[in-house]
């Protein structure tokens, strides 16, 4: 019989972190990769957000060398300018320079695109001179795999990247370098995600064949009115997906944990059941795929079947 509930608090242990398929190099690897912070002996959190990000800094002081050059940020560095979620990329400035001559390519982490970018596409952003949202989203698209060019198409569409525009710059694009990647990744992107966890989330669900969820449902419950992540309102289930910015963000972590424990609660009274899953599961499918398809599939006692 399936648990009704996982805890909500982020806190894991290495206990934990095994019993969700993770071996001891997994969870180095990803400690290494900021995707785990160690806070006590078998302790861990998944994905803090404390500190600035690097290549934001990195970008400034690129801008500050450059001062007086005719430059314009593009791809994951216009991303990141943009406030986009960027996952897993390769820590490179990427700047474009409308001269065609000298070197185009790699220099130290700068990356050169020689290429003129349309005014239409450009804009100002913080004081650095970058793609447009859609041209970003685009240009990303183009140069990364699949799932992380849909957490970037997911966060754009979020940020208030225009479909249209996106569709036009894709039509002009039609014998461009990369293009079919970039239809596959717009046909897979929603807006409606608010974190890299839940774009990677929706992305697996469609990938197992599961029924298909209802995105950002409000549901009201005896305590209150809630948002969840995913919902299946006829079997009454709901799937939370966990990142960092639900704890990290928007104020101290001891407040964000009571908040989610009275919302589950909330909706576990109301004859909901409730399956949270966190970010370090997400790099564990096979294992993820069965916890989540023995949830979907438990029968819930309150409808009777």
């Amino acid at each position: 019989m399936a648990s009704q509930s996982s805890s909500p608090v982020p806190m894991l242990t290495y206990h934990e972190l095994r019993a969700a398929g993770l071996d001891t190099p997994t969870i180095r690897n990803l400690i290494a990769a900021g995707d785990l912070t160690r806070r006590g002996r078998g302790v861990y959190l998944p994905w803090l957000s404390e500190r600035s990000d690097p290549m934001i800094v990195r970008i400034f002081e690129h801008n500050t060398a450059s001062s007086g050059s005719a430059h314009v940020y593009t791809h994951t560095s216009a991303a990141l300018i943009w406030g986009l979620s960027v996952w897993r990329a390769r820590p490179l400035v990427h700047v474009a320079h409308s001269s065609r001559r000298g070197d185009a390519g790699p220099a130290g982490d700068v990356v050169r695109h020689n290429q003129r970018i349309p005014e239409t596409e450009l804009r100002l952003v913080d004081g650095l001179r970058v793609t447009s949202l859609e041209r970003t989203i685009i240009d990303c698209a183009r140069l990364l795999p699949f799932e992380q060019a849909v957490v970037i198409a997911d966060s754009g569409l979020a940020r208030g990247a225009r479909p249209d525009l996106l569709r036009e710059l894709v039509a002009e694009g039609r014998a461009t370098r990369g293009i079919r990647n970039v239809r596959t990744a717009l046909q897979a992107a929603d807006g409606r995600a608010e974190s890299p966890a839940e774009t990677r989330f929706r992305l697996l669900l469609d990938e197992w064949n599961l029924p298909q969820p209802e995105l950002q449902v409000w549901i009201q419950t005896a305590e209150g009115r809630y948002r969840v992540d995913f919902a299946w309102s006829s079997r009454r289930i709901v799937i939370e997906v966990h990142g960092y910015a639900k704890y990290f963000d928007y104020g101290p972590i001891d407040t964000k944990v009571a908040e989610q424990r009275t919302r589950e609660a909330g909706l576990l009274t109301s004859g909901w059941r409730v399956l949270n899953v966190y970010w370090p599961e997400l790099d564990n499918v096979g294992v993820l795929r069965r916890k989540v398809s023995d949830f979907i599939r438990t029968p819930h006692a309150a409808l009777g079947v």
